[in-house]
């Protein structure tokens, strides 16, 4: 179901894109104006749909200032995953019919899947079987899944959906469940888990679902998991992903067919009362690399990927019967496409299903040479344009700039120091065309963004509820009061404020929190909090005060530090700290500074720092060979050959830059 907000949104967002093109940003400016507005006098329980259009609007921001951060999480409030979830009934049946069909002559089954089920309504991979007949057939499953699920993965729970449903369909568990973890069969190595057949009679079946979409970005990772699954020569490859084409060169096109796709996906999905379900997948893995727009290939180049690595579709066909009516509200099988079968929501095309074997000529499989270029045909992420210079009347492109790169900053932090994360806070004005007039006043402030390196369930949860808190936390207060711009409390547990004691049930106790400004507009306060589980307090001061130097130290282009803090206050505890860069220093930084001294770990990172150093000086002329070098107005440029970015080339002005741009 449209709605007039959609449709008001969509030709809003439309003409925000058309002036950015143009670079008319003062009609951008006025534009992006109107699109917040409508997005705040969204009612409460429509909030998801808000988030998506104003998702999008930070991304037209950052793209005409070209903040893109270098490793994208943005949240995207319109997951796929409930879809499948709940209509697995109708698609389950279709793969049934594809693995029973090509079951002649095997006599058991290796199934290899990259998701689990989270709750008993949800199938296990098996029900994807057909019922056998007779002795019970040997089955072993095989899961791939992302990193960060390591710690949150029971064993027991996932054996009970696999026993529950083996019984079902009449199969017998081989060997015990098989959990590695990788975000593509690439990534898991051969010692780790058995992917090929053990005999000729097993029969090895692949799932992607929602997966191939994620690793197609990057045609690099894309080549090496079409390389590794023809080495795998499963029988079967199975996959459920997006229907929509939304890799047009054309930017504007391209933008609109994403806008709508995510509108319409949204109220589908609102009306089947999925929205909060698996929001925190969303956390996880809504991640667009540097171009955060929704990107998805068409149905003719997953075809030509796939053809090109030895893999020819296997057609698809429904009965009449699977046409749903009476559930019209769930998931439907629309009609086919080029051998695919189309899968929607109330007359919205929103995903596909297809299958794929390995080409056979002459009884032989016809592997194609790996030395193809999988990635080439179609550009996912065509080139961005060229940054805008600020637009210094602009007062909402300036805010919104600022707060896209408060976000990129304070979770680049997070990640660089495991914290559990990170809230931005904005100072309220009555009318979003206010600015603060007088920084001494009361200021009411207000949750912009929450970031975090990587989250679980119930972290999620606690967010949505934390975020949802129209009180100030008084860290905020007393940092904004605070003549320095900043306060740190080593133990959340002995504030007397009842908004923390959530806290403790989450293993928090420990935060910062820092005051910025908008370089643009410089009576536009913000406040970042970052929070970590309990620590030693000389440490836990250590690290805060590191955080405040990254801080004052990053090169950005919309915030900066409001108050600097007389350095010989935080002398002791940053001396020997080396300058930040936009290049973040390992993680397990954070992790060395439970165990050793403050002092000693000030000296491990200058030891970091000074190797990088050295390590750059002695790669220094490597940078050229993506550059193109020349004169320009009488000043030294150099040019990326690849996005044709200019940057300065003078020897003079170093080439960190130049690095940090490869």
């Amino acid at each position: 179901m449209a709605s007039s907000f959609s449709e008001t949104a969509l030709n809003l967002l439309l003409s925000c894109a058309e002036a950015i093109e143009d670079g008319d940003l003062k009609s951008a400016d006025a534009f992006l104006h109107d699109i917040l507005i409508l997005a705040d006098q969204r009612p409460y329980c429509s909030r998801d749909e808000s988030r998506v259009v104003k998702y999008f609007a930070d991304a037209l921001v950052r793209r005409a200032y070209g903040l893109h951060p270098a490793s994208s999480s943005l949240t995207f409030h319109v997951h796929p995953a409930p879809y499948y979830h709940y209509n697995s009934y109708h698609i389950n049946g279709v793969i049934e019919k594809v693995i029973g069909d090509a079951f002649m002559g095997n006599r058991r089954l290796h199934l290899i899947d990259f998701s689990i089920p989270y709750y008993r309504f949800q199938n296990s991979v098996l029900r994807t079987l057909p019922s056998f007949f007779g002795d019970p057939l040997p089955v072993r499953v095989s899961y791939i899944l992302p990193p960060f699920l390591k710690a949150y993965v029971e064993f027991s729970r996932q054996m009970e959906f696999l026993t529950k449903d083996a019984k079902e369909v009449n199969v017998k568990l081989e060997d015990e469940l098989k959990v590695v973890y990788g975000n593509s069969l690439a990534e898991v190595n051969e010692c780790e888990m058995d992917f090929k057949r053990r005999r000729d009679d097993e029969m090895v079946v692949v799932y992607y679902k929602f997966k191939l979409e994620k690793l197609v970005r990057d045609a690099e990772a894309t080549e090496r998991e079409l390389v590794r699954l023809k080495e795998i020569n499963p029988m079967i490859v199975i996959m459920l992903d997006f229907y929509s084409n939304h890799t047009h060169s054309n930017f504007l096109t391209c933008f609109k067919d994403s806008v709508q796709y995510s509108l319409k996906t949204y109220w589908a999905q609102w009306d089947n009362y999925l929205h909060w379900e698996y929001g925190w997948e969303c956390n996880i893995e809504a991640g667009e690399g540097n171009n955060i727009i929704r990107r998805h290939p068409s149905l003719t180049e997953w075809q030509h990927l796939f053809s090109m690595a030895g893999f020819s579709r296997i057609p698809l066909n429904h009965r009449k019967d699977n046409l749903s009516v009476e559930d019209e509200s769930w998931l439907e099988i629309m009609g086919e496409e080029e051998e695919c079968l189309i899968l929607g929501n109330k007359g919205c095309p929103m995903f596909f299903l297809s299958a794929w074997k390995p080409k056979v000529e002459d009884g032989h499989f016809n592997f194609i040479s790996t030395n193809h270029k999988f990635g080439q045909g179609f550009n996912l992420n065509p080139l961005p344009r060229q940054p805008l210079q600020p637009f210094l009347e602009g007062l909402i492109l300036n805010r919104s700039a600022a707060l896209a790169e408060i976000h990129d900053i304070s979770k680049d932090l997070c990640c660089k120091y495991k914290l559990s994360f990170a809230i931005t806070w904005a100072s309220e004005v009555n009318n979003i065309n206010e600015t603060i007039s007088d920084p001494n006043k009361k200021h009411t402030f207000s949750i912009q963004s929450i970031s975090c390196c990587e989250i679980d369930r119930d972290s999620y949860y606690f967010l949505i509820d934390f975020e949802d808190e129209i009180s100030v936390p008084l860290i905020i207060e007393k940092a904004f009061e605070s003549r320095d711009g900043y306060h740190f409390e080593p133990s959340l547990a002995k504030v007397e404020d009842s908004r923390y004691l959530v806290l403790e049930d989450y293993h928090i106790d420990v935060a910062v929190a820092i005051c910025l400004q908008n370089r643009h507009t410089s009576d536009e306060v913000y406040i970042v909090e970052f929070y970590w589980p309990p620590t030693e307090s000389e440490m836990s001061k250590s690290l805060a005060l590191r955080i405040f130097d990254d801080l004052k130290h990053k090169k950005t282009t919309f915030v900066t530090v409001k108050v600097q803090v007389p350095e010989i206050k935080f002398q002791e505890g940053i001396s020997s700290i080396a300058t930040s860069s936009n290049t973040a220093m390992p993680l397990k930084i954070a992790e060395e500074a439970r165990d050793i001294h403050a002092n000693e770990i000030n000296a491990h990172i200058e030891q970091i720092a000074e190797t990088k150093r050295n390590k750059q000086r002695k790669s220094w002329s490597k940078v050229w060979v993506d550059f193109d070098k020349f004169e320009e107005h009488g000043k030294q440029v150099a040019k990326c050959k690849h996005c044709l970015k200019v940057f300065t080339g003078s020897s003079k002005s170093g080439t960190t830059h130049l690095n940090n741009h490869c």
